[in-house]
């Protein structure tokens, strides 16, 4: 045991023996904490620093002017769910779903809490104060974070959303009256008193930061002079919430024993905005469609309907009897309609000379003897002769043999001809 005399100088050090047996006593009968770390405010009481625990790192006032600057555009944020999930797999989401032109930097600190870090102004008044932001259908609270408290002691508070207040009589749809009735479903940020009706109903519009630690609100009273009247509240893109409390980052059947009859259940899907079904417009179209090409092209190497349209024999023409005449003329052909057919055995003879040029009138080969006058032959083409072949003629001198060179050329040429 300790005596007196060190229980005096414990006293006189600032430091209260009671108090630092009772901590001692307190932290050894706690279970360990797997790991985390200690409360090191409350094991000050007992403990004894020396001289390297003593020596601090200052920070300069410049330089907390300058990290505080950095420090402006930074956010805390957390998903509203006791359930367990991915940090990469939030991060990823939460990219594309921000769709920021650059990457916010972020690190986790702690379960489920994380610490984004934006480059500008305008990420971070997205990020922070648009939304909500749901995570698997679970609400992902973010809040402006000054980077000096503990993450873990950081309250969060709400939950940025869009409401509806249906129902409020047009003698009574004034902005005062309007955001009285906005602040009991939450802190208002924005009132709409003619929205564009992308919902069902006749409604105004609020954006509201809503109290995670209080059921939604289902309705809202109004007491006129008329009488009273409870307006519904329905919500827009709202996170998974309690069919029997009301709460955020729950189901009903993990509420309780989770089981629950139809009639115990006081909140449900009646309270989600409904998108109303797109109408086909009925104004006239200012311009007529364009008639489509021929083969099904519209435009510039783009098809009608995703594919040319095949064409038929009919389109093409090819039935027409006109267009399928020989229409071709020489001095040698006479003209068919000039022709007269006298017996059926004519036509087998103009069906020969079309496929034939070289028969006449009668049928047969021209310069064959067929009982008449033999037709007009035309005149051999001049026979060509190698240039040695007529060097030889030269020096031999003798025109006959040159002759009978030409006449046996003219002659092949006949019988090539004629076969």
């Amino acid at each position: 045991m300790e005596t007196k005399e060190g229980d005096v100088a414990k006293e006189d050090a600032g430091i209260n023996p009671r108090a630092a047996v009772a901590a001692a006593s307190a932290a050894s009968d706690l279970p360990s904490t797997g790991g985390k770390e200690e409360d090191l405010d409350d094991m000050f009481s007992h403990l004894e620093l020396n001289e390297d625990e003593l020596d601090d790192v200052i920070i300069g006032i410049d330089d907390a002017k300058e990290f505080q600057q950095a420090a402006r555009w930074l956010a805390i944020g957390k998903v509203h769910t006791t359930r367990s999930f991915s940090a990469e797999a939030l991060f990823e989401k939460m990219k594309v779903v921000w769709n920021l032109s650059r990457d916010l930097t972020f690190r986790e600190a702690g379960e489920n809490l994380f610490i984004f870090q934006m480059h500008c102004l305008g990420y971070w008044k997205k990020v922070v104060h648009q939304g909500p932001w749901t995570f698997r259908g679970w609400g992902v609270l973010i809040e402006d974070y000054d980077g000096l408290c503990d993450p873990e002691q950081f309250v969060f508070g709400g939950l940025y959303v869009w409401s509806q207040i249906h129902g409020i009589p047009e003698l009574y749809r004034k902005p005062a009256i309007v955001d009285d009735l906005a602040r009991r479903v939450g802190k208002v940020k924005e009132v709409q008193m003619s929205p564009k009706l992308f919902y069902e109903g006749n409604y105004v519009r609020v954006r509201v930061r809503i109290d995670i630690s209080r059921p939604l609100l289902r309705f809202a009273s109004l007491t006129m002079p008329e009488g009273k009247r409870r307006l519904a509240v329905k919500y827009e893109k709202i996170p998974f919430f309690c069919k029997r409390c009301g709460f955020l980052g729950h189901d009903h059947e993990e509420c309780g024993d989770g089981v629950w009859d139809e009639k115990q259940l006081q909140y449900g899907t009646w309270m989600l905005a409904t998108r109303r079904a797109s109408q086909p417009s009925s104004a006239p179209r200012r311009f007529a469609p364009r008639t489509p090409l021929r083969g099904g092209v519209t435009g510039r190497g783009m098809a009608h309907n995703g594919a040319a349209r095949k064409r038929s024999s009919d389109d093409a023409a090819l039935n027409d009897k006109d267009d399928l005449k020989d229409t071709a003329s020489s001095p040698e052909k006479k003209d068919e309609s000039c022709a007269s057919v006298t017996d059926g055995g004519a036509h087998e003879i103009d069906a020969r000379r079309k496929l034939d040029m070289n028969l006449n009138e009668h049928g047969t080969e021209n310069g064959m003897d067929t009982g008449g006058e033999v037709g007009d032959i035309p005149p051999l083409p001049p026979s060509y002769v190698k240039t040695t072949d007529r060097s030889k003629v030269r020096k031999t001198g003798t025109e006959g043999n040159s002759n009978e060179i030409l006449a046996s050329s003219a002659a092949s040429l006949e019988d090539d001809r004629r076969a």
